[in-house]
């Protein structure tokens, strides 16, 4: 009534198992690779780049230091009322 069990020997687990093994190996390195090129620090192409970037990067700070002075002052005025 029911299907004829099919018999797997130990060589064919050990086949199917290496198989698996290299697949999953497969997938580790391609996931690395994936994940290096996505962290990676993007190179400026040439010196004035360079600068440039060190410039913008400088004046985003500045501009986060200034805006922070002034949300303190704000919130100090705002509890000193």
């Amino acid at each position: 009534m029911g299907t004829p069990k099919q018999e797997i020997t130990l060589e064919e687990i050990s086949q199917r198992k290496e198989e698996l093994l290299k697949d999953i190996r497969q997938q580790k390195e391609l996931m690395k690779a994936t994940a290096s090129d996505l962290f990676a620090p993007v190179k400026p192409t040439s010196k004035t780049n360079a600068i440039m970037h060190s410039i913008n990067s400088g004046m985003a700070i500045l501009d986060g230091v200034m805006l922070g002075m002034k949300v303190i002052k704000r919130i100090r005025k705002a509890f000193q009322k």
